[in-house]
């Protein structure tokens, strides 16, 4: 069999520091014994789109799904990624059509589960442990309630971390990784599978809230609170590597194993905040009315002072009262179905995403469209050279490492869904705010938005692990991408792999020996053309919509 383990937001920095100290045994023991890289994530290194292209071999514009939040279509919507926008099929379905036994336990991007052949159940985007669709079959359903029941499906811990209690974050999140990895176990007891897939994403949630414990180049980093907390980043690490060595443990000497991060983490440089300001200066983005911005300032500010607020009062009330008072994360109002009501759609131009890219309000894309075939390449170059030439007073340096036209970092019949502008910001700091020179020539500085923001963000670069029969031992393998997982995976479990991925299968991973006697197969074939009810698709977003909403998310 082989045994996928995810560790969403395991970052190679820490993974590498943490292996040559001793506080990682097992994995540790696992590069010794196999091959380990890094590996490059998808070209947003958002999760929901990560996960896609590790499940189906492909980037983005194959598999449809670009971030949590995709755009729907000739709208001004956002639909949440589910299980049913993926349009390309996915190492599940593939291995089951070719008779292998497959589950995934807790993998991103498999709700809702598919009532297929394979066992699943599903990821974080589910809306709890009781919804339609949380797992398959019913056997499954019933060990993964019965698991799972004392824990959080997803953990909210801006509460924990605004309140200075570390500690009992960390805690929730090593409660929730044991009780994984006891699902996990019970399952591979039950059969012989062929293939088993399994994501802890708790080591994700404590880095994305708690990298300004252990970053010093972070604007919230403090001596004092890291001499306090900071060891709890090396705890989560040893508390992971301690249920690896369990799922290891019951590996017999024919298995592989592969160990992979999707995604790292880093810096959440907050220059994605800035922009919806920084298009208002430019009069690329305008609101409903003149205090438009303002009043969406003084939202997300009273919304962090009522956070604190919340904090403080569950400190001091005795346990019977606590109860009675709101969870801050979910103190933050959603924006509309119908887009940000703040935003005046008929005089805007550029249309920014919570990840930092940007749509051009094109007349061929929005109902609303401003931007005419031509002049959108004009207006492209022109967003982009000022992007490039933005500045943080605070530090004098450029946020922006590059924007780039969609079609030049995505391929396929997805890609006019995507933003026009691609960017990647620098993660080396936060920023303070962006530089914006009007046509006039005044500079202004657009700030980040305020209220809770966690310190940390998805980064580009995550790990590979890989160990068993006919694998090297020791290496270091270089250029690894996401993508090529499953190409990997598919030739591992004796099988061809599609002449349509964008992956390829990590022949330096592997012997000499190994690929003389199971030589890499392509099976030549046009990528199959999956179709899914809209009726569908939008229920299952509406579900995880619902359940973020309740999170603490912006949507």
């Amino acid at each position: 069999m082989l045994l996928l383990i995810g560790i969403d937001g395991a970052t190679p920095e820490l993974i590498e520091r943490l292996t040559s100290t001793g506080e990682m045994p097992a994995l540790r023991s696992l590069m010794r014994h196999g091959v380990y890289g890094r590996m490059e994530s998808s070209v947003n290194h958002d999760p929901c789109s990560a996960w896609s292209s590790l499940l189906t071999g492909v980037n983005p514009g194959k598999h449809g799904v670009w971030a949590l939040r995709n755009i729907v279509p000739e709208s001004y919507q956002w639909r949440m990624a589910n299980s049913r926008m993926l349009r390309a099929p996915t190492l599940s379905q593939m291995l089951t059509d070719r008779g292998q036994e497959v589950g995934t336990v807790c993998v991103p991007m498999t709700f809702p589960a598919r009532e297929a052949e394979w066992t699943t159940v599903a990821g974080w985007l589910a809306p709890s442990i009781e919804a339609a669709g949380f797992a398959h079959p019913d056997s499954a359903a019933s060990l993964a309630r019965r698991r799972l029941k004392d824990i959080p499906h997803d953990l909210r811990l801006g509460s924990y971390v605004a309140a200075g209690r570390y500690e009992e974050g960390v805690e929730l999140a090593v409660e929730s990784m044991r009780a994984r990895t006891a699902l996990t176990l019970d399952l591979l007891g039950q059969k012989r599978w062929d293939f088993l897939a399994v994501n802890f994403v708790e080591l994700d949630r404590v880095l994305r809230w708690c990298w300004h414990l252990i970053d010093r180049k972070h604007s919230d980093f403090r001596e004092d609170v890291f001499a306090q907390h900071g060891k709890l980043i090396a705890t989560i690490h040893r508390e992971l590597d301690a249920q690896i060595a369990r799922l290891v443990e019951s590996l017999g000497p024919d298995d592989h194993l592969m160990v992979v991060s999707a995604h790292g983490t880093g810096i959440n440089s907050r220059a994605a905040l800035c922009l919806p300001d920084w298009l208002a200066h430019l009069g690329l983005l305008s609101y409903r009315s003149s205090a438009g911005g303002a009043w969406r300032r003084l939202r997300n500010s009273i919304g962090n002072g009522i956070d604190g607020i919340c904090d403080f009062l569950r400190d001091i009330l005795p346990e019977s009262l606590r109860g009675m008072i709101p969870d801050p994360d979910e103190g933050h109002a959603p924006i509309d179905a119908d887009g940000d009501p703040w935003i005046d759609y008929e005089r805007t131009f550029m249309i920014p995403t919570p990840g930092g890219n940007l749509y051009l309000n094109h007349e061929d894309t929005f109902p609303g469209g401003t931007v005419s075939n031509g002049t959108c390449d004009r207006l492209m170059l022109d967003v982009t050279a000022k992007l490039q030439s933005a500045i943080d007073p605070a530090s004098g340096g450029r946020p922006l490492e590059w924007a780039k036209p969609r079609e030049r970092v995505c391929s396929g019949p997805f890609v006019n869904q995507f933003p026009h502008i691609i960017t990647r910001w620098d993660q080396s700091r936060t920023v303070m705010g962006l530089t914006a020179t009007g046509g006039n020539g005044r500079v202004q500085v657009a700030r980040p938005a305020t209220g809770r923001i966690p310190s940390g963000a998805p980064s580009p670069l995550g790990i590979l692990i890989a160990a068993g029969g006919g694998l090297r031992r020791g290496a270091r393998i270089e250029g690894a991408k996401v993508e090529d997982v499953a190409a990997t995976i598919l030739h591992l479990r004796g099988e061809s792999v599609p002449s349509y991925f964008d992956g390829a299968v990590l022949k330096q991973a592997m012997t000499d020996r190994m690929l003389e006697q199971v030589p890499v197969r392509i099976l030549q074939r046009d990528p199959p053309r999956i179709i899914e009810s809209p009726e569908r698709i939008e229920a299952a977003s509406e579900a995880v919509a619902s359940r973020l909403r309740a999170l603490g998310y912006e949507l």
